[in-house]
């Protein structure tokens, strides 16, 4: 996911950088490098909401670019991520940014600020121009007062829809840990009545593994959140607030 404003000179900010980084900034051509200078890049930097290898690893992808890569952080994430943090000390390096639970500018009219879920956060942004907010919980294990109160604040909710059963990947590896061991509160007896109940104007699922049912248009479970009117997050959606 990427925040940008529609300045001139727009630039980008990553919420969580994957390992397929790279096929997703060949897909978008905002991302893309413009002419001048050499080796630049659009993207200014990564929003962590946690230390998982998959919302990390694609860090280690930006590294050939002059100047260190501004990555805003828990703390916490930030001891987990060391490793990486070493890795990128022989490239052009991180600097590390505090995150806070009260907005701080980004980039523009773009604020955020983070909201505490305690193995992880959500962030909710704000366009100052407009004074419309979007929140970003893609890693929810717990739903938190704070988390219910941004969520009734924003225009646009993104929430985590990695599971849609607490079991799911016990059907297809026997032993596998069940979506709350994992940090993801399932869709189905979870977060799906949650989103029913909320006024807010759009409901988008993201963060969907590949055993989750509501991928498949027309299943059951895809026809819930049609009745629901909840989304489900594809590649190269865009949203203007």
């Amino acid at each position: 996911m990427a925040i940008g404003d529609d300045s001139e000179s727009r630039t980008w900010w990553l919420v969580n950088a994957s390992p397929d980084l790279p096929r997703q900034i060949e897909k978008m051509t905002g991302l893309h490098p413009r002419r001048d200078p050499p080796r630049n890049t659009p993207i200014a930097g990564v929003l962590l909401t946690n230390a998982d290898i998959d919302h990390a690893l694609g860090l280690l992808l930006l590294r050939q670019q002059e100047k260190p890569l501004v990555v805003y952080a828990a703390d916490q994430v930030r001891a987990e991520l060391e490793w990486l943090d070493r890795i990128l000390t022989r490239f052009c390096g991180i600097e590390w940014r505090k995150i806070s639970s009260d907005f701080q500018q980004l980039n523009g009219p773009v604020a955020f600020r983070a909201i505490d879920l305690l193995h992880s956060v959500a962030f909710q942004f704000s366009d100052q121009a407009s004074g419309r907010l979007a929140l970003v919980a893609p890693a929810v294990g717990e739903l938190t007062r704070d988390l219910s109160q941004a969520a009734a604040d924003s225009e646009v909710i993104f929430f985590d829809g990695t599971f849609w059963s607490d079991n799911e990947l016990a059907a297809v590896r026997p032993g596998a840990r069940t979506a709350r061991e994992m940090n993801h509160l399932p869709i189905n007896g979870g977060s799906l009545e949650f989103l029913r109940q909320s006024s807010t104007g759009r409901k988008i699922y993201t963060h969907i593994n590949n055993t989750n049912p509501i991928l498949m248009p027309g299943s059951a479970e895809r026809r819930q959140l049609d009745q629901a009117e909840i989304e489900v997050g594809r590649d190269g959606l865009e949203i203007v607030l």
